[in-house]
């Protein structure tokens, strides 16, 4: 019996360690003091400079805000980027059971409560792996001000060096810490299996064929002769080809209500001047009659046009009547019902209309970001829109701004067609700071990334260096390779590209560079340096060279230098039109290396290596040279005075002995 019991307790000592761990393990931070590194999936530094993240050690200093404001020290500012994620260092293995953010919301100032909280492992910084998730779309939607936390917790312990936590960024998200919980004892723990990178890394492609389209907002009320640059490529006021595959109708401010959303006569009033006779889609079926001949289309060839979906809010007073019931824009179904409505009411108002040379394509989703904050039904409505878009045999379209929220679940949602905007082409306010060229890059490389379909281009011809400013969109989606795979839309303000068609010089420039884009017929090269080059100069001399650079497509004083490598001891200099200078003054002689490419604004060339040669003056005395360093030369001369002051002696010696010996011997005789 006895050993019975003591067997029985020492089973119950044995599972104390499991039972301390599950209860207990989650209950310690060990993040505290930890280093960490945060990234935006999309890049902000371009596209917000004012804004970009400044690495700090606030998120795991342990500091918790004491007040549900913005100016407490202890939040930390992050600006949109879709998401963050933020990667921990734990500095060794340990067993990790949950993580929690802190953050604040503040609706009212823009400040947006993460909708969810991804969290992943690695035990060595290389592979990752999905340990869990946790979501809390209603955050988003809060009035009230307050510090909310969201804690992910993992369905078990996890072995994990470093961790990291991934959550959304729609506006401005504040927070204060990024805690893990788990313990040093690792038994017990698993490893997290594998995570399948979801990227595309591919864009989407055309829609049937369409890869450009313009945005004609109609309030500008298009003529005829304002339509023809947009269907045709005009030169000497004749067509000479197509231009755009298809375009796209739509409105600004079509309403006069306070909260700025559409209502059903709005609708109403806005498709009848989309489809007006005389302007607008009414002018560009006839541009389309009289050109069909002299581009070689055929007699049956309808010109596809894409039709705006207003902005369909969450508001409680009346919408208007459908189905004989007066209804309000105030819940998921209601809107869904209006969505519905007006896509039913645009298509029978069209064939109603008799367009004899036009096709209606598809519609567009106004919005330019999935406004989390306003329900958390926002991505239903639009799978509705796709749906129902899709049912009647349309093509649906979204164009949202930089780093919009949703960008990331664009196709899932069922859109045929997103391109993102840049932003680029205009000025950018004094809270975040004028945008980077490097931002169109940015939007063709995360576009690329979601596997969207491409980017907009952006012009706006009353800015400065607008002609500049554009040239960047277009080397950037031609980098990209969107000529070839995937597609553009084009933002115009007003009528810009009618106004630059008619023009000259720069103007007109960017209505040609545009054609030359969706035509496919752009190309652009790359400046190339030829070679490098070999001097040879003396001590305390300067000399200068001249590197043959080539560009098809670029002046040599447009050239820039992109990167460049100076050695250390001489002075080097060198600009992008390949002149290099080099002086020696003070400096030691020995070989140097300097390496250099340029740029032509868009593209960068090879790298090339300068040798420079330098060689003792030639007054240089030869005592100097042998003090100099010790040198080759100098080693040896000095090693062989001492070899034949050596041998001397040595011969000296040997000769003393001789006569010693000698004198020895006459002294004994």
């Amino acid at each position: 019996m006895f050993k019975r019991i003591l067997t029985a307790l020492l089973a119950v000592m044995m599972l104390v360690p499991l039972f301390c761990f599950n209860a207990f393990a989650a209950d310690e931070v060990i993040s505290v003091g930890k280093k960490y590194t945060l990234e935006y999936s999309t890049p902000t530094a371009n596209a917000y400079p004012k804004k970009a993240y400044k690495q700090e050690k606030a998120l795991t200093d342990g500091k918790i805000a004491q007040q549900a404001t913005y100016s407490d020290k202890a939040f930390v500012e992050l600006y949109r980027g879709t998401s963050v994620s933020v990667t921990i260092d734990l500095e060794s293995v340990m067993a990790v059971s949950s993580v929690t953010i802190g953050e604040l919301q503040s609706k009212a100032a823009g400040i947006v409560c993460s909708r969810y909280l991804e969290v992943y492992v690695s035990e060595d910084g290389n592979v990752y792996g999905f340990a869990g998730k946790v979501e809390a779309p209603s955050y988003a939607t809060e009035v009230n001000q307050r510090r909310v936390e969201l804690k992910a917790t993992l369905d078990k312990a996890y072995k994990a060096r470093y961790v990291r936590a991934v959550f959304s960024s729609d506006i401005f998200t504040y927070v204060d810490e990024v805690s893990v919980y788990g313990s040093k004892d690792i038994s017990g723990a698993a490893s997290a299996p594998k995570y399948e990178n979801k990227d595309k890394n591919a864009f989407s492609g055309d829609i049937d064929g369409i890869k450009s389209v313009c945005l004609m907002y109609v309030a500008s009320n298009y003529t005829k002769d304002m339509m023809k640059p947009y269907f045709a490529y005009m030169q000497g006021g004749k067509p000479v080809d197509t231009m755009f595959d298809s375009l796209l109708f739509l409105g600004m401010t079509e309403t006069t209500s306070d909260d700025g959303f559409m209502r059903q006569q709005d609708m109403i009033n806005f498709v009848d001047k989309v489809m007006a006779p005389n302007n607008n889609m009414g002018a560009l079926n006839t541009v389309v009659g009289e050109y069909k001949d002299d581009l070689g289309l055929a007699e049956d060839y309808k010109y596809p046009v894409f039709f705006s979906v207003p902005n369909i809010g969450l508001y409680y007073n009346s919408f208007g009547e459908i189905d004989g019931n007066a209804i309000t824009s105030n819940n998921l179904t209601n809107r869904s019902k209006i969505v519905k409505w007006y896509i039913d009411y645009v298509e029978k108002t069209f064939s109603e209309k008799g367009f004899e040379n036009l096709e209606l394509k598809g519609f567009y989703w106004f919005a330019e970001a999935i406004n989390y904050q306003q329900s958390t039904h926002e991505e239903d409505l639009i799978k509705y829109f796709n749906d129902y878009s899709h049912e009647k045999g349309y093509k649906t379209m979204w164009i949202p701004y930089y780093s919009a929220a949703g960008i990331d679940v664009a196709k899932g949602l069922g859109f045929d067609s997103v391109t993102m905007q840049s932003g680029y082409a205009f000025d950018g306010g004094t809270e975040v700071g004028q945008a980077k060229a490097g931002v169109c890059n940015d939007a063709a490389a995360v576009a690329k990334k979601l596997g969207l379909n491409g980017i907009e281009f952006e012009l706006d011809i009353y800015k400065s260096e607008y002609a500049k400013r554009f040239q960047k969109y277009v080397s950037a989606a031609y980098g990209a390779g969107i000529m070839e795979n995937g597609m553009i839309t084009m933002y115009q303000v007003g009528d810009n590209l009618y106004t630059s068609s008619l023009g000259s010089g720069t103007s007109r420039g960017v209505y040609d560079l545009t054609y030359q884009f969706i035509s496919g017929q752009y190309k652009e090269s790359a400046p190339v340096i030829k070679e490098g080059a070999t001097v040879t100069l003396k001590v305390d001399d300067i000399t200068n060279g001249k590197l043959v650079i080539t560009d098809e497509d670029s002046k040599k004083t447009d050239l820039k230098i992109a990167n460049i490598v100076k050695p250390e001891g001489v002075y080097f200099f060198a600009e992008g039109n390949g002149y290099f200078e080099v002086q020696t003054y003070g400096c030691q002689p020995g070989t140097y290396k300097a390496s250099l490419s340029v740029t032509d604004g868009n593209n960068e060339s090879n790298t090339v290596e300068i040798t420079i040669i330098v060689e003792p003056a030639e007054n240089a005395e030869a005592s100097d040279t042998t003090d100099a360093g010790n040198g080759e030369n100098g080693g040896n001369t000095l090693m062989i005075v001492l070899i034949i002051i050596g041998g001397v002696v040595i011969l000296a010696a040997i000769a003393f002995a001789v006569l010693k010996l000698r004198s020895s011997k006459k002294d004994k005789k």
